[in-house]
């Protein structure tokens, strides 16, 4: 067994002379107990009423070498190479299948760790690649499992060979810009309605089962109070010591309590942004950043943060953009007859950079977008806003939550919406600032 060559200085071992290395030897011991959970989970769901102590020894005695062979066997025969321009994969026993990724593209370099992965100092190196249906298999390609130190290197080798500059020079310096204290993040849990509402439906469900004596009203709540733990859990263990940095190559992105994630967000694909604020969290005045990212799935750039230091980081993605300096107008008076209690809140407004919307009294949204980020732009006109002579104007970008609407805006001025926002459009390209 061999190591990589001069190519592929840091490389484990490659089984071969031509480059190729396999994945981290720990590997089996993974991947076979993800078999074994998963068959034992499937015994007990079925048998359960059958299981004796003989039946789980023999069982144990069938699996465990059947899960290391397995394991072993998915180490043996996967193995990857990366060249000036790709990177191969290759993998299957008796089916081979072979896969080259061109590094130009590659949306991101994603490093995550698992549980069992970070007691074992194991990662997994994700690449997530562009012009892909999110959730696609084509769209992802995944070396589970790599020393931590290992994918580090190996990340910072492939954003170097993509960017075009030496594999050697190792991975970019990154700048600190915010970290979300979990006191913080705790808080904005706790301050979110779903909690609250969850709470409010288990009152109104208990309180006639304490006067009637019955515990329907308490087994009809637990599953609520069940699913509200779980997503509330979910959300502090993801945002979890959650950390936006500054480098050369992009905003990378870590986090996670159980689960740790490392990614990063390249210069130029953001494609628009959102800021979100539910009712409870206007008093500390927070925010959530939500983003429009191409290729990539991932929607949150920032679970939580004060509002001032959400403004600076769009700011960071988006140079010479100013967004207290954008005016943003309402709709006209009319428009009141179609959204009474909210139609002042509808505004939008752009400079030369982005375009504006604000919208929402207690969930208040304001969604960015800047003009060579704008794909398509169309003009509503439903019966009854055509009556009141209104139209909405629609900016499309990427999948995403951020969706850009002006809504009920003057006829005239969302057609002139329309005609100057294509001509900024087409402008926006040989006018968009580097690094933007």
């Amino acid at each position: 067994m061999t190591t990589a060559g001069s190519d592929h200085p840091t490389g484990q071992d490659t089984g071969q002379g031509d480059g190729y290395q396999h994945l981290h030897p720990l590997t089996p011991l993974l991947r076979g107990w993800l078999l074994v959970a998963a068959v034992a989970a499937s015994v007990l769901r079925n048998f359960a009423d059958e299981l004796s102590t003989h039946g789980v020894l023999t069982t144990l005695a069938v699996l465990l070498p059947s899960a290391a062979a397995y394991g072993y066997c998915a180490w043996r025969f996967t193995r990857f190479r990366v060249g000036a321009d790709s990177i191969r994969l290759e993998t299957g026993l008796l089916v081979k299948r072979f896969r080259d990724v061109r590094l130009d593209r590659i949306q991101s370099v994603e490093i995550t760790q698992s549980l069992i992965a970070r007691a074992t100092g194991l990662a997994a190196l994700r690449l997530d690649l562009g012009g892909a249906h999110d959730g696609d298999e084509e769209s992802v390609t995944s070396l589970s499992y790599l020393s931590l130190d290992r994918a580090r290197t190996l990340r910072a080798e492939l954003l170097a060979r993509a960017a075009g500059i030496a594999p050697e020079a190792g991975e970019a310096p990154e700048r600190p810009l915010t970290i979300v204290p979990p006191r913080r993040l705790a808080a904005s849990i706790a301050l979110s309605p779903g909690p609250w509402l969850a709470l409010a439906a288990a009152v109104l469900l208990v309180t006639p089962a304490l006067f009637t004596g019955t515990l329907a009203g308490f087994v009809a709540v637990t599953p609520a109070l069940v699913g509200v733990w779980r997503t509330s859990f979910r959300r502090f263990a993801s945002g979890y010591l959650f950390t936006v940095s500054e480098s050369p190559d992009g905003l990378r992105i870590r986090g996670g309590l159980l689960d740790r994630a490392h990614h990063t967000v390249p210069h130029g694909r953001v494609q628009a942004i959102r800021l979100h604020s539910s009712p409870l969290w206007r008093w500390p005045d927070w925010v959530e950043v939500q983003v429009n990212v191409a290729g990539d799935a991932r929607s949150t750039l920032l679970p939580v943060a004060p509002r001032a230091q959400a403004v600076m980081l769009v700011e960071r993605l988006l140079p010479g953009v100013n967004l207290t300096d954008v005016q943003l107008l309402p709709p006209p008076g009319r428009a009141r007859l179609l959204a009474p209690f909210r139609w002042r809140q509808l505004r939008c407004g752009h400079d030369d950079q982005v375009f504006v919307t604000r919208s929402g009294r207690l969930w208040q949204r304001t969604d960015i977008i800047p003009h060579n980020k704008v794909q398509s732009i169309q003009l509503v006109a439903r019966p009854l806003p055509r009556l009141l002579g209104l139209a909405d104007v629609h900016l499309d970008s990427t999948g995403g939550p951020v969706r850009i609407q002006a809504r009920l805006r003057d006829a005239r001025e969302a057609c002139q919406l329309v005609a100057e926002q294509a001509e900024r459009s087409r402008l926006g390209p040989e006018q968009t600032t580097p690094g933007a």
